[in-house]
């Protein structure tokens, strides 16, 4: 430390703010005009929306003198939604009530937050699209899996038919059949996704969303099912016993 400069603590700098001061690593010593110094302890991650402090260096500041004004020279405030910034810089100004309006500015981003909630709206969208073509394509692979099983086992289903099996039981056993499948299904989904999002540090969707979607997965097979299900309950059991 040089002769004179006090121990300003521990600082933390962007690594714009890195390259800018020459150093390869966030590790070393600053010492500002006022002969102050600092321990430079790590980087930091500036947020998209605070790209314009560029480059970056936080470093703490003692606690001011109640009775001495102090100046204030940037107030970065952010909000929740787009249609809220508006109503929250008017606010912000009026909170300030300074003594010279005209030595405050406002500088709000309104336009880009409403361009960013017109793009996540046409990504939401587009995944609801997706989403819906998914369990389109889903419904007619397992109808059509479904009715293969059922003409293989057609002679099955005709010698239930001969016995006294009726219709409604028919369908019923090939419905709860495909409803303990696609419960098992949609469990080990579930699961797995969750177990390969948490080792790639991805963020978990919410519970709500997980727990939809398994009941639309299930609601879906279940569905699809039910046509091949009423075809395999009206074969005769004449005509299905005399099949070799």
């Amino acid at each position: 430390m040089p002769a004179g400069a006090t121990d300003g603590g521990s600082a933390y700098a962007s690594p714009e703010a890195l390259a800018e001061l020459g150093m390869s690593h966030a590790f070393g010593r600053l010492t500002g005009a006022g002969g102050q110094g600092f321990t430079v302890a790590g980087h930091v991650d500036t947020p998209a929306h605070l790209d314009f402090l560029q480059p970056l260096l936080i470093a703490p500041q003692g606690i001011p003198d109640r009775d001495r004004e102090t100046e204030l020279s940037l107030l970065v405030v952010v909000a929740e939604r787009p249609d809220l910034v508006a109503p929250v810089a008017d606010a912000i100004t009026a909170m300030l009530a300074a003594d010279d309006p005209g030595k405050v500015t406002v500088e709000t981003s309104e336009e880009l937050a409403t361009l960013r909630a017109m793009v996540e709206g046409q990504l939401g969208s587009f995944g609801q699209a997706l989403t819906a073509g998914i369990f389109g394509i889903t419904g007619a692979l397992t109808a059509a899996i479904l009715y293969g099983i059922v003409m293989m086992r057609r002679k099955d289903y005709g010698r239930r038919r001969a016995l006294g099996a009726s219709q409604r039981l028919i369908v019923s056993l090939l419905l709860v059949q495909t409803l303990i499948l696609a419960l098992t299904g949609a469990f080990l989904g579930t699961c797995v996704s969750i177990l390969v999002l948490g080792l790639s540090s991805d963020p978990l969707p919410p519970t709500t969303y997980l727990f939809s979607v398994g009941i639309l997965s299930v609601a879906v097979a279940v569905l699809a099912s039910l046509i091949p299900a009423i075809v395999a309950s009206r074969r005769e059991p004449i005509a299905e016993l005399r099949v070799p």
